[in-house]
């Protein structure tokens, strides 16, 4: 088998460190998008249709965005050549400081939307910072609906040199044509059968600024032998791309014959229920869902077969349809009516449920005792502490044996314990989710959810959570109240 791999670039700091246009000025900012069409990346492309865009969280603490525009080499700067977003956003700024390092230099912006030249104080630089003093107010509309002051931005900022001509500006029409190459030490790599094939990719600028896929061809030409059974696929596509498709070709690929792909003609199309019309073949063919493979989805052919399910492409929903069937084939969603007949059924028990919280017992208090807590034994302890081994080994643990012993030690202070289970509970598994957010799923720095740090501040809030409830209350002293502290 020859492996071959498509994959279409992703948007983020390495793929704008891949596209941009060598020994030109580069500008590094922060940023809510991560398309380098709104990065700091576009403040210096030399392209007046994109725009860097400040981060949200400049508009609610006013606070300046900065931008830093680094040149190749050090040049003498004596102007700056700002121009704002074609449209009303980003916000247009109306001051600036500029800092070549000796200070900044604050001069204001014209409102009027058009390029402005301001000049500055000479001196020799290779770091040009600017700072968005003021902007103009403009109200917009978010995805939730409600209205928020947009943050500024600028679309272009180009250094000028003495003589006022541009210092190593950016050409975006230049730069679209230029050919990229990936090479076989940086390329996508691919372990198919316990082999690592590297790859390399040849592409344009353009063609990674449209979204287009490039296919990263193998560096070695020998074909791979797969042996018999299922073999696992691993594709890791590195920071600037993500995999868009495979594909392993056999020498006798060429001698298949190949297919055509013919829109089916469609009929009812709910969320729950869908009919496609498939006129008779002589052949088998595959009924394809472009939408993610879902067990819960099943499809039946007029006279009642049910149909195989496949996977397409990896990922798409299929069926294969036997070769002479005609008719409507129908799709449903089982899980659907069980889901809507319990929300049903959780309704008309609304009323119930109001009735019995509204109800009173009527009659003469026949001096019940009161109700036991559950008090665990020595056996909960020891359950508690075999799962945090199995969860985390040796330091599984020591963290939930640590947990018991801040319970012992605090047997006697219950309000303090108390307090302190609260708070290393809840606020471990916060420090991790802040933590976590930062480098999110697919995170094009890297996933932190398996990192050290996030595990045990999870691992930390569930032991002291897990031994709050398992471990044998201690009876106080008579006469002596454990809520009372000496």
């Amino acid at each position: 088998m020859t492996p071959t791999v498509w994959v279409r670039p992703r948007q983020g700091p390495k793929l704008a460190d891949l596209i941009a246009e060598p020994d030109t000025t580069r500008a590094h900012g922060d940023s809510d998008v991560l398309d380098v069409a709104g990065s700091a990346y576009a403040a210096t492309d030399g392209d007046p249709a994109t725009a860097w865009t400040a981060p949200q969280r400049v508009v609610q603490y006013k606070s300046p965005p900065t931008l830093t525009v680094s040149l190749p080499r050090p040049t003498e700067v004596a102007g700056l050549r700002l121009l704002p977003s074609r449209s009303a956003l980003p916000a247009h700024p109306t001051m600036v400081a500029v800092d070549l390092g000796d200070g900044p230099q604050v001069r204001a912006v014209n409102r009027d939307g058009e390029p402005q030249t301001l000049s500055l104080h000479p001196r020799i630089t290779d770091t040009v910072t600017i700072s968005l003093l003021d902007w103009e107010d403009i109200i917009d509309r978010n995805a939730l609906g409600f209205d928020q002051l947009k943050p500024p931005g600028l679309a272009e900022v180009t250094a000028l040199g003495t003589d006022g001509s541009p210092i190593a500006a950016a050409d975006a029409v230049r730069n679209r044509s230029r050919e990229i190459t990936v090479d076989c030490a940086h390329g996508p790599v691919i372990a198919v059968a316990g082999r690592f094939v590297h790859t390399s990719i040849r592409t344009t600028v353009g063609a990674l600024l449209d979204g287009e896929p490039a296919t990263a061809l193998p560096c070695e030409r020998e074909p791979i032998s797969l042996p018999a059974g299922q073999q696992e696929l691993l594709i890791g596509p590195g920071a600037e791309f993500v995999v868009d498709g495979a594909q392993l070709t056999a020498p006798e690929a060429a001698e298949l014959p190949s297919t055509t792909t013919v829109p089916a003609a469609t009929g009812v199309w709910g969320p729950g229920r869908r009919e496609v019309r498939a006129p008779a073949s002589a052949t088998s063919r595959v009924l394809v869902i472009p939408e993610s493979i879902n067990p819960g989805w099943v499809a039946h052919t007029s006279s009642g077969a049910r149909l195989t399910a496949v996977a397409v492409n990896g990922w798409q929903q299929g069926w294969v349809v036997p070769a002479g069937d005609s008719g409507t084939i129908t799709l449903t969603f089982a899980p659907n009516s069980v889901y809507r007949s319990g929300l049903a059924f959780g309704l008309t028990l609304l009323p119930v449920l109001a009735l019995l919280a509204l109800w009173r017992r009527r009659g003469q208090d026949h001096g019940h005792a009161a109700v036991r807590p559950w008090a665990p034994g020595p056996l909960a302890a020891v359950a508690v502490l075999t799962a945090g081994g199995a969860i985390a080994g040796v330091a599984g643990v020591a963290v939930v044996g640590a947990a018991f012993g801040l319970r012992y030690v605090l047997r006697d202070r219950e309000r303090v314990l108390d307090r302190i289970t609260v708070g290393l509970s809840a606020g471990g598994l916060i420090l991790a989710g802040a933590v976590l957010s930062r480098h999110p799923w697919r995170s094009v720095d890297g996933y932190a959810g398996h990192s050290a740090s996030v595990q045990l501040l999870a691992l930390i809030s569930l032991a002291v959570l897990a031994a709050s409830v398992s471990m044998p209350a201690w009876d106080s002293s008579p006469g002596r109240d454990p809520e009372q502290e000496t």
